[in-house]
């Protein structure tokens, strides 16, 4: 795995309560570039946290079943989704079982709006050690 260990805890646990497709970890310098040229991203290699090794950032969303696959155009249920990450993760941080905490790309300054920003990623998930949920 390309991915911080936190990354493979908050999964694992995830798993247990919903069906997700995990679609990118770590980028190369080509695969970061193509992201911000694709509108992806606007961050150029190497400034994503997806560009660290392991990778700090995730791309990752809800899978049905149905479809076999996501639905890119299903934002809610980005925002569902991204909530579940966000609660398995602040839980296992708390139980001291990961070491970051986890910002969303829907909602990067962790006040629980989307509106209020211009650039919304929301598949991108990232590890910090800020205090962004106020503990």
């Amino acid at each position: 795995m390309t991915c911080h260990r936190d990354w493979m805890v908050i999964c694992l646990e995830l798993i247990n309560f919903i069906d997700f497709s995990i679609f990118e970890g770590h980028r190369g310098e080509y695969a970061q570039n193509k992201a911000v040229a694709d509108g992806k991203s606007e961050l150029r290699w190497p400034l994503s946290k997806h560009n660290q090794y392991p990778s700090m950032a995730i791309d990752m969303g809800p899978y049905f079943a149905e479809l076999k696959n996501t639905d890119w155009n299903d934002l809610s249920a980005f925002a569902a989704f991204a909530g579940a990450v966000l609660v398995t993760a602040k839980r296992l941080y708390i139980a001291g079982d990961i070491t970051h905490q986890v910002i969303w790309g829907g909602d990067w300054d962790s006040d629980g709006r989307t509106l209020d920003h211009k650039f919304r990623d929301y598949p991108h998930f990232e590890l910090t050690e800020e205090n962004v949920w106020n503990l």
